[in-house]
């Protein structure tokens, strides 16, 4: 099961040693970084800033399911890559989506899978020996801050200070547990389908989809998730929800310019455009098929999560349709072998060199599933999207491109030769679209530091000052009632409650004896004549 493909294997001595309290350069700080997710394009995020960490001389210890520079000095790795196996065997979006399972089906299965994985992960050698080592000491602990708190416990085991990165934007949650301004009307969950500008019914269905989140799936996640972390670092370890409010400093992997517009505490910042590198040279087959395009390149990949021999027969069939229709080129990222019955414009590749490609001017249009890190590699390159999400963030990145008029969208539900030639042909044709993703481009470009140095800096901050507790905003420790003053509200209704109960009170005596004196004089003359008329009598 512990596969140590493309990388050293650790042994348990080795990573220990790696980790314990030794002499180091004055630059170099001892990091732990911990990256569960199984998904390339996430890991590419992580990647580049831990790259940006070496460079800086720091000594790392990296849990990742994609093992790097594993024969670097500087550098101890623990190969998770395993899990990848793990969600193949139990998870297949794209089947799921083929069947019209909707978000929240396809989000058990997805909860299903993670549990297992990070079980495994956790069961590691290499992991259990740290985790019972009693030497070992890190200076500043970096998590992939989503939902895989059984990891956040290596902060508190080793007491360090906590950075949480998201390579896409954070779930609701990450923002409130940070103290970030949460209101899933302004911004909605990043399962959502809309993401400014919702209609009414769209308002409904955010704030349901919120509570649902709230009341059932994190509770129900959570306790699952400290079993865990009993099980695996002992009875008197903080629980999940503390966990996630140790953290020290966000970093979210989400440029402002792209609509993730949002208040900000000040141990929170937004980066964005993280993995993206300067454009190297294309392999020359490839190269000169682009030259050769008469017309131009449409550019079709779903990405790395979802596989696009995973699509049933009817989806591959109106693909290919639509693309042999063209004019264009089709430059196809497929996953497996498919007949194209003599199509000439169509080419398959298993593997490109996206951000390279995306660069040669030929490229028209890219076809792609709304993937985050796809969608800044097109905008940094200036070429127009026609997204067909599937699930997760996709929903709100179509949303964006469409919003930014940067290009269309269509959805797999209402998905038809028509409607996806004419998206096609459309962002192909209309200039509108290749001006608005090349000047949103600019506009990301147009900052002081690189992402990957922003978050080097700001890390090395942390480890400087042995965490950001001067930044941390009071309030994200606040109960729900205490944050939103609902205590104090209460106070004032019961307040207002007992004086219009005393006013009602006073009044009802002060009305009483009012009408007690008005009666009572109307009662003398006739008691008095009575009296008289007794004695004369």
């Amino acid at each position: 099961m512990w596969g140590y493909k493309g990388t050293v294997p650790v042994s348990v001595m080795l990573l220990v040693l790696a980790a314990t309290r030794m002499p180091t350069p004055a630059c170099g700080a001892r990091v732990l970084a911990i990256f569960p997710s199984p998904a390339r394009s996430h890991q590419i995020v992580y990647r580049a800033f831990m790259k940006g960490l070496i460079e800086r001389g720091h000594e790392l210890t990296i849990m990742t399911t994609d093992p790097f520079a594993a024969d670097h000095p500087n550098v101890t790795v623990i190969d998770w890559s395993y899990a990848y196996r793990i969600v193949e065997e139990n998870l297949d979006v794209v089947d799921m989506k083929q069947r019209n399972m909707n978000f929240y089906q396809i989000a058990v299965e997805l909860r299903r899978t993670t549990r297992l994985f990070l079980e495994a992960q956790l069961a590691h050698p290499d992991v259990q020996a740290l985790i019972h080592s009693r030497d070992a000491h890190f200076d500043v602990v970096i998590v992939e801050y989503y939902q895989f708190t059984p990891m956040y416990a290596f902060a508190e085991l080793f007491q360090a200070p906590m950075i949480g990165i998201s390579s896409i934007d954070s779930m609701g949650m990450c923002h409130e547990a940070i103290g970030n301004v949460m209101n899933v009307v302004a911004h909605p969950e990043m399962n959502h389908k809309f993401t400014r500008d919702l209609t009414f019914l769209q308002r409904v269905e955010a704030v349901i989809s919120n509570l649902m989140i709230q009341y059932h799936i994190l509770p129900t996640d959570f306790a699952v998730f400290d079993r865990m972390i009993e099980q695996n670092f002992g009875s008197n370890m903080t629980r999940s929800w503390e966990l996630m409010r140790r953290i020290d400093f966000l970093m979210v992997n989400a440029e402002p310019t792209l609509g993730y517009v949002r208040p900000l505490v000040p141990n929170a910042i937004q980066l964005g455009f993280m993995h993206i590198q300067p454009p190297k040279a294309l392999p020359a087959d490839l190269q000169t098929y682009l030259d050769r395009s008469v017309h131009g390149v449409v550019y079709f990949s779903l990405g790395t999560l979802i596989r696009s021999d995973s699509l049933n027969q009817h989806n591959l069939n109106l693909f290919l349709e639509v693309f042999k229709s063209l004019k264009y080129d089709v430059l196809w990222k497929h996953d497996g072998d498919l007949d194209l019955n003599g199509t000439t414009n169509i080419r398959m590749e298993r593997w490109l060199p996206q951000q390279d490609l995306l660069a040669h001017p030929k490229v028209r249009v890219f076809v792609m599933q709304g993937g985050q890190q796809s969608m800044e590699e097109a905008i940094d390159r200036h070429v127009p999207l026609v997204v067909i999400p599937f699930n997760f963030d996709q929903f709100g990145n179509a949303d964006k491109v469409t919003e930014r008029g940067i290009g269309r969208s269509v959805w797999m539900e209402r998905l038809t030769v028509e409607s996806l030639r004419e998206c096609i042909l459309d962002v192909a044709s209309n200039k509108r679209y290749k001006r608005n993703v090349a000047r949103l481009g600019r506009l990301v470009r147009d900052q002081p530091m690189r992402p990957v140095e922003k978050a080097v800096w700001w890390t090395e901050y942390v480890i400087r000052h042995g965490g950001a507790d001067h930044y941390r905003y009071p309030a994200a420790h606040m109960s729900f009632l205490v944050y939103h003053y609902y205590d104090v509200v209460g106070a004032a209704v019961l307040l207002a409650i007992a004086l219009l109960a005393a006013l009602h009170y006073l009044a009802g005596r002060l009305f009483r004896r009012f009408v007690g004196a008005i009666m009572s004089s109307f009662d003398r003359p006739h008691a008095v004549g009575k009296m008289l008329k007794e004695k004369a009598l």
